[in-house]
């Protein structure tokens, strides 16, 4: 009777989802005291705080719930004795936090929303907002863009209630750099450098109106380079990498035979982000994935490599997701063992659903592995996560479609690469060619 008693109370508080109930994991139960070890038990400390959870060597190791005797509590992983993974922290005052952490502090991506409604979604590194990330304020405000150290510091954009709206360059939570201010209609009410909130002096970073003069062979606009992009809206905007476009006096989408120039809208050199706008109807349309990326995760890798020199048919590799973060723990990347080239830049890394996780941006340097370290490294490539993707097209009221709930079959998937992912040149003069040698993969030939 005491086994069917417990069954219908655990069947229970399945069905009414009972908030920092840990259930009995597969672990034997802890001692009433001594050493805790690969065990389930309960401690309370002489404070009056409590445990109750997975333990290993006398630490709290595994699923547990952790309450406070002033009111917190925590509901999630933890490793050595320190939250470490999925967690959800509920504070007395009622605010909450849900997402990763790591050594016992907010690392990775998360949400924490407080308890008069203000929220953050986005990046998180030791406790504090870090990278890219949406803050709502109760007053209808958004900022959406780049964080350090728990302020506004770098590309952002903030919205005001009222449809206003500063573009620009934040440091230490404040306009620092150069900015754009619209109003509520859309016109540009102040353009140029700002130190903290206070415009300084007028500034356009628009391109020259060119001088007519009579043409050369230097001044020629050329094909030069090229990358890979995929369309994320219905009427006709395109991601790429910032590298793909920068020092280009024409992008040009090649889709369907048909060669279409297009608009650089944004671009985030700091993530290697670039936004496109072109006069077309995309047949395919990339959804973005709502789901963290996960280690070992099956992923797909659509692009041009080696330009279309090569071939001028789209190319796919698979692999799997070899890490979360990127070079020196950058949180704004993943790493992928799925074979990148020089022209795949730009390009979307795809999941099972077809949902996009990701966008191709580079692979680790052969020649300055093999000199730092003797060795030559093999299938170490990165992308960079959708969400900083969403960052970007948030900022710039772009809709994309909802994300894919189930799996496709490969000939879908393979339609959907075919028709939705693009061949993207660069074009410029000669002298923009001898400027840009050492910081783009130039064509071995020009036409």
């Amino acid at each position: 009777m005491k086994n069917l008693s417990l069954k219908i109370c655990l069947v229970i508080a399945a069905l009414f989802g009972s908030v920092g109930v840990v259930f009995a994991s597969d672990l034997p139960k802890c001692p009433s005291s001594g050493y805790f070890h690969n065990c389930f038990g309960t401690y309370t400390w002489s404070d009056g705080d409590k445990y109750v959870g997975e333990w290993k060597d006398d630490k709290t190791n595994g699923q547990g719930t952790y309450t406070y005797a002033n009111g917190n509590k925590f509901v999630g992983e933890y490793k050595d004795g320190k939250r470490n993974g999925q967690g959800t922290f509920t504070w007395a005052s009622g605010d909450k936090y849900v997402g990763e952490y790591r050594n016992g502090k907010r690392t990775g991506q998360g949400t924490f929303t407080w308890a008069d409604g203000e929220k953050y979604v986005g990046e998180w590194k030791d406790d504090k907002s870090h990278g890219q990330g949406t803050y709502t304020y109760v007053s209808g405000d958004k900022y959406v863009g780049e964080y350090r150290d728990g302020k506004k510091n770098g590309q952002g954009t903030y919205i005001f209630a009222d449809g206003a709206k500063d573009v620009g360059e934040f440091r230490d939570g404040k306009l620092n750099g150069y900015a754009i201010q619209y109003s509520p209609n859309g016109s540009i009410l102040k353009e140029g450098i700002w130190k903290d909130d206070e415009f300084q002096y007028a500034q356009k970073i628009s391109p020259p109106v060119p001088q007519v003069k009579t043409p050369t062979q230097d001044d020629k606009i050329i094909s030069a380079s090229s990358g890979s992009g995929f369309a994320v809206s219905s009427d006709g905007y395109v991601i790429t990498n910032h590298h793909v476009i920068d020092g280009c006096e024409k992008v040009v989408v090649h889709t369907k035979g048909k060669k279409l120039p297009v608009t650089i809208v944004t671009y985030d050199p700091q993530n290697d982000l670039a936004l496109l706008k072109g006069n077309f109807s995309p047949k395919t349309v990339f959804p973005l994935s709502n789901n963290r990326p996960e280690l070992l995760q099956d992923v797909y890798v659509a692009g041009f490599p080696f330009g279309d020199k090569f071939s001028t048919s789209v190319k796919v590799t698979k692999g799997i997701i070899s890490s979360l973060t990127g070079l020196g723990n950058n949180f704004s990347n993943i790493q992928i063992d799925a074979a990148l080239q020089s022209g795949n830049s730009g390009g979307p890394i795809l999941d099972d659903f077809g949902n996009v996780i990701g966008v191709a941006v580079s692979k680790l340097d052969a020649k300055y592995m093999f000199e730092e370290f003797g060795v030559i490294p093999e299938n170490t490539n990165f992308g960079i996560k959708s969400n900083v993707v969403r960052s970007i097209l948030d900022s710039n009221s772009v809709d994309s479609p909802s994300a894919n709930k189930r799996p496709i079959s490969k000939s879908q998937l393979g339609e959907m690469i075919s028709s939705g992912t693009y061949y993207i040149s660069c074009w410029m003069t000669m002298a923009q060619i001898e400027k840009m040698k050492t910081k783009k993969v130039m064509f071995e030939g020009f036409d």
